[in-house]
């Protein structure tokens, strides 16, 4: 059993803007990639994170152009400024933003993600205890693990991994952090989102005390929901 877990920690908490990303139209990507779009369960932010990723895996090379390389402008040294938003400092400056650009454009495109309520209602244990007593990582208040979230609504397969990202309220934005994974040494986010042995995902975000917004993603091998 392989088990992948790892956070992206957003220590500034501020890029945030006005405008709303959940509303865009996106008609110019493939409509199959929006696999979310007649999940009742899911909000918009929650639909557009899974379009995100879909059409990162879909098309790395195109998403990498689209949406990374106009974000070369954005930095002054190791500082970011995002339209609309405050400056954020970074780790590693433009080069972790050049190495993922190469990263995507080398990358090979994978099947989209098929959202799964289990897998949904999993990562929401952790969004709301986190919205009611705060902290940040994979570990509710009461210690459980991802695992056992997961398998209070179901059982995966054989491998899983959840991303956790704070401080973003546009979607798109919140998948470049973790495209980008500054400061993060084995990329492990980027990793996840690209792995083509994951084909079903969760998702759930809310707010944050600290952060003022928290987004927890699941991605699994294979879902089978509980019948208790």
């Amino acid at each position: 059993m392989q088990s992948i877990l790892t956070f992206l920690l957003i220590l500034s908490g501020l890029l945030f803007t006005s405008e709303s990303q959940t509303n865009q139209p996106e008609t110019d990507w493939p409509a199959e990639l929006n696999t979310g779009e007649k999940a009742v369960y899911l909000d918009q932010y929650e639909k557009q994170i899974v379009f995100e990723l879909n059409k990162v895996r879909h098309n790395p090379a195109r998403y990498a152009i689209e949406y990374l390389e106009p974000l070369r402008s954005a930095y002054n040294g190791d500082v970011i400024s995002l339209p609309g938003s405050a400056p954020l400092k970074t780790r590693e400056g433009i080069a972790a933003l050049d190495e993922c650009i190469r990263a995507l454009k080398s990358a090979s495109p994978v099947a989209p993600l098929v959202p799964v309520r289990g897998l949904s209602s999993a990562a929401e244990l952790l969004v709301k205890d986190q919205k009611t007593y705060g902290g940040t990582g994979h570990l509710t208040k009461s210690g459980w693990t991802p695992q056992v979230r997961m398998k209070r609504f179901g059982a995966y397969q054989s491998k899983l991994a959840e991303n956790l990202v704070y401080g973003y309220d546009k979607p798109r934005n919140a998948i470049i952090s973790l495209l980008i994974d500054d400061g993060v040494a084995d990329r492990g986010h980027r990793n996840n989102i690209l792995d083509a042995g994951f084909t079903e995902i969760g998702v759930a975000a809310d707010e944050h005390p600290t952060y003022k917004y928290f987004c927890t993603i699941e991605f699994t091998d294979g879902f089978t929901p509980s019948t208790r």
